[in-house]
C-alpha cells in the first residue's frame, strides 16, 4: 500500500470506533505514571487528527498543559489503531458549539457556552494499525503472525504509518 492508502486506512479504521482510551503522562505524578482514560471522539479528521470535548478543569487537561505528548487507541474485535502525537487544548465557543452532542450534555455540564467545555484535539505523527478487514480475515492473520508465517498477501503484521 502507499503511504496515502494506509493513512486513509488509519482513518477508516478509527472511523469506525467511538471510544478510544488517551494516555497521557499523570502530571500529578512525580514518577511520570501514564494514565489512560475513555473518551467519545468528537471528530476524527482525515489526516489522523481526533478531536474530544473534555472539561478545561479536568485531570486530563491538567496533564496535556503540563506534557502534551499522548497516545490515543482504538480497538475492535477485527482492528486496532495506536496513534502517537501532540494534543492540546482549544477554548473556541464556536468549535466547541459545532461538536457538541447530546452525548456531551449527558457527561458534561452547562453546555457549550460553559468556558469548563473545551475541545482536546491530538494532532497524530504517527498511527500503528493492524486489521480493519473482516473479523475472519483478522483471526487469520493472528493466527499466521503467531506461527510465524504470512500469507500470499503482503505483510500481515501491524503497520505504522507517518501522518501528514
Amino acid at each position: 500500500m502507499s503511504e496515502q492508502t494506509d493513512v486513509q486506512k488509519v482513518h477508516e479504521i478509527m472511523s469506525g470506533m467511538d471510544i478510544a482510551m488517551l494516555t497521557t503522562v499523570d502530571s500529578s505524578s512525580e514518577v511520570g505514571r501514564l494514565t489512560s482514560r475513555p473518551l467519545s471522539t468528537q471528530v476524527h479528521e482525515e489526516d489522523g487528527d481526533v478531536l474530544f470535548l473534555v472539561r478545561a478543569s479536568s485531570a486530563v487537561a491538567a496533564d496535556v498543559a503540563a506534557n502534551p505528548q499522548v497516545n490515543v487507541a482504538y480497538s475492535s474485535m477485527k482492528a486496532w489503531v495506536s496513534l502517537a502525537g501532540e494534543a492540546e487544548i482549544i477554548t473556541d465557543r464556536a468549535l466547541v458549539e459545532k461538536l457538541w452532542s447530546k452525548g456531551a450534555d449527558a457527561f458534561m455540564e452547562g453546555g457549550p457556552d460553559n468556558p469548563d467545555n473545551v475541545v482536546l484535539k491530538v494532532h497524530g505523527d504517527t498511527a500503528e494499525y493492524w486489521g480493519g478487514e473482516s473479523l475472519v480475515g483478522t483471526v487469520v492473520s493472528t493466527i499466521r503472525s503467531v506461527l510465524g508465517r504470512s500469507g500470499d498477501d503482503d505483510d500481515t503484521g501491524a503497520k505504522v504509518v507517518d501522518l501528514p
